[in-house]
């Protein structure tokens, strides 16, 4: 059997970033499954990394994503007005991944945000002149799928 879980699980995150999106448009403008060159939009998400501890039994292959992030960026702009925009979206973004911890297909597989962290999201752009985003690091670091082994 072929394996599908990074597709499936960076699948549910994107479906939940984008269930936010068309909740809030103003609030989330853009989602990406990788990091852009460049954004066009703001606030904006993206899939980052996905580092995976794989674990087995005898019949069950078990991947932990130890390492799975979305990242959401945002201008700095205004700090009050910047500040609390991305507050907003990360407070509905923790309820929103909250809800939706069985969105992996699949039976026994578990979505679970873990944490927050804030960050600055570094882009270089040529003649080496680098634009620097605010940014908020979602973290997944418990979450699961489970595959009967072949």
């Amino acid at each position: 059997m072929t394996t599908t879980a990074r597709v499936d699980l960076t699948g549910a995150v994107v479906t939940v970033l984008q269930a936010q999106q068309a909740a809030t448009p103003t609030l989330l403008r853009a989602v990406y499954v990788a990091r852009p060159g460049s954004f066009t939009e703001l606030p904006a998400a993206y899939i980052g990394n996905a580092d995976e501890r794989i674990t087995y039994t005898a019949g069950t292959r078990t991947r932990t994503f130890l390492g799975l992030t979305a990242v959401v960026v945002d201008a700095f702009s205004d700090a009050m007005e910047s500040g609390t925009r991305m507050d907003q979206l990360v407070d509905l973004l923790v309820d929103r991944f909250t809800a939706a911890y069985a969105t992996v297909p699949g039976g026994g597989n578990l979505l679970q945000l873990t944490g927050v962290r804030d960050t600055e999201v570094t882009v270089e752009a040529s003649g080496g002149v680098a634009a620097i985003y605010r940014g908020a690091i979602l973290e997944f670091a418990e979450t699961f799928i489970m595959e009967g082994r072949t």
